[in-house]
């Protein structure tokens, strides 16, 4: 059938959520929604705790999406890892019994987010506890006194950002499963060896069959150009009526003008623009989703939704659920650019007349240090929807930690022998899990993650073992190593923070002092030693054409 897709908004749609004006911060962006049936799931990105950047909540539709429960925090950051500062931009899919959730993080709190790699983690319940992919295997299982427990686990990325950390980076995950295939699309923003930005969506893909299969990814190069810096994130769904891979995203984003960009594909590798829809879209939006089933496959006769985030206060930002129809045409573009948004004045919610719980984090990171034999308070804290924070003393039931490691009486804990242990903590319906970790010199408290420089670094590892720069795309990579410190805190380092670089190849390529590789022009593979103190790797460099 040679018939392009045709996405139609067929009026203004309506706000599924709201900040309240007192606040500062509120936002529901980037959802992801599936659809099974009249059942409707929706995962959004969120504001954090204030030590994290943003939290996912969740929430569910028992009636094609027209009235919504109460949301949940189902995901938070891991303490001490590659995910500590956020998780971001949620995308969802659902293959046999497990929910996969793909999402954005990064360790470079201090530039405002920046240097971005993507993660996959999944869990058997839509609303979590989520376990992440690690590199190896999922999540993190240890054998105890207790028996055996299975925690969250040190997330690895599945796809690393490998070039100048200022750069924003790699993320903003969406996923297709097609005939036990998943295609996993992400952004790439930074820039070529020339100072040009770089702003694409790439695509890999994985047998969904494998267990493993964030591991064996296969990577495909660029699936679509961004249409330029207005062009947000897509969403990706396959399309069965028309056999055709669709992506949504928003465009000239934040703007009086936005409007929603549609491409479609023959083989989900690469797409070609073929709608511009205006029309009853809401102005300044951006982050947009659209639903699909658990594989994110549409068809006529599906509840079919889309949603973003609109507003013209940063931060302070509405969500907006559509329902829209599609319809095959002749044509291979439909353009709406002439036609005017609306101008939607953001209705902002009432402080709830009634606190229900919605989140439950502890203390600063969800961490705590604390030396052998030293007893702590557990400063557990509840939210609601609008952020209004309160100690539950007495009220949290704590389980899942290493009884060998720490002992828990009530709300206070002792550190009984060197390690650490996380621990499971519940209340009014709402979960985290947090990291305990004893030592016998650490001062005791929760404290704040910094890459102290003055810290002692007591190990420096690769964060991937080879790297691959392209003479034709003039690509600049950039070679940083994960540094342990004594406090069991974790950074990525280059060059600015003290790393050396000795050049085993300078024929094939120079190393700038922060790490930058530069090819000469020749093809071929090298090798260079990364130094952080006492501690260094190597890893090899391919220039290819």
């Amino acid at each position: 059938m040679n018939k392009h897709f045709k996405l139609i908004l067929p009026d203004e749609g309506r706000d599924i959520y709201a900040p309240a004006k007192a606040q500062a911060w509120g936002y529901r962006y980037g959802p992801t929604i599936m659809v099974e049936g009249n059942v409707c799931h929706a995962w959004f990105a969120s504001p954090g705790d204030g030590c994290e950047a943003d939290w996912f909540t969740y929430r569910r539709s028992e009636d094609g999406g027209k009235t919504w429960s109460d949301e949940r925090t189902v995901m938070s950051p891991v303490p001490d890892s590659m995910d500590w500062f956020s998780v971001c931009d949620p995308a969802v899919i659902k293959y046999g019994e497990w929910y996969y959730m793909g999402y954005t993080s990064t360790l470079f709190a201090n530039g405002g987010g920046i240097c971005n790699n993507a993660y996959v983690s999944r869990s058997k319940s839509p609303d979590g506890p989520f376990e992440r992919w690690t590199g190896h295997g999922w999540g993190e299982s240890r054998e105890t006194e207790a028996g055996i427990l299975h925690w969250m686990g040190q997330p690895a990325p599945v796809i690393y950002y490998d070039e100048d950390w200022h750069n924003w980076g790699a993320g903003e995950p969406s996923f297709v499963i097609k005939d036990e295939t998943i295609y996993m699309y992400y952004t790439w923003s930074s820039k070529d060896r020339d100072g040009t930005p770089i702003s694409e969506t790439r695509v890999a893909t994985a047998d969904i069959t494998d267990e493993n299969w964030p591991g064996k990814l296969i990577h495909h190069g660029t699936a679509l150009k961004r249409l330029g810096g207005g062009n947000d994130s897509c969403d990706m769904v396959y399309c069965e009526d028309l056999d055709r891979f669709i992506a949504l995203s928003t465009d000239l984003r934040f703007s009086e003008d936005s409007y929603l960009a549609v491409f479609e594909s023959n083989d989900g590798l690469r797409f070609t623009p073929v709608n511009a829809v205006k029309a009853n879209v809401g102005w300044m939006c951006h982050n947009c989703g659209i639903s699909g089933d658990r594989h994110h496959h549409i068809k006529s006769g599906d509840t079919l939704l889309l949603a973003y985030a609109y507003g013209n206060a940063w931060g302070r930002w509405a969500t907006r659920l559509h329902a829209y129809v599609f319809e095959a045409m002749d044509e291979a573009f439909y353009d709406e650019r002439h036609l005017p948004n609306v101008h939607h004045e953001m209705t902002y919610a009432g402080e709830p007349a009634l606190y229900k719980t919605t989140t439950l984090c502890m203390g600063n990171h969800h961490r705590l240090r604390l030396r052998v034999g030293d007893t702590a308070d557990i400063p557990a804290t509840i939210g609601n929807i609008v952020y209004d924070m309160r100690l539950m003393p007495g009220n949290v039931v704590y389980s899942n930690y290493d009884p060998a490691i720490v002992e828990i009486n009530g709300d206070r804990v002792t550190g009984k022998k060197e390690g650490y242990t996380y621990v499971r903590a519940d209340c009014d319906g709402c979960f985290c899990e947090f990291l305990i970790t004893v030592t016998s010199t650490m001062p005791l408290g929760w404290q704040d993650w910094k890459p102290y420089p003055e810290k002692e670094v007591v190990a420096f590892e690769p964060m991937i073992p080879s790297y691959t720069a392209s003479l034709e795309k003039r690509e600049m990579k950039q070679i940083r190593g994960m540094a342990t410190y004594a406090d069991g805190c974790r950074f990525e380092l280059c060059g600015s923070d003290g790393v050396t670089y000795v050049n085993h190849t300078p024929e094939l390529f120079e190393i700038r002092p922060d790490g930058n590789v530069l090819p000469t022009g020749k093809i071929g593979k090298g090798r260079i030693t990364v130094t952080c103190g006492d501690c260094s790797f190597d890893v090899s460099f391919n220039v290819v054409v």
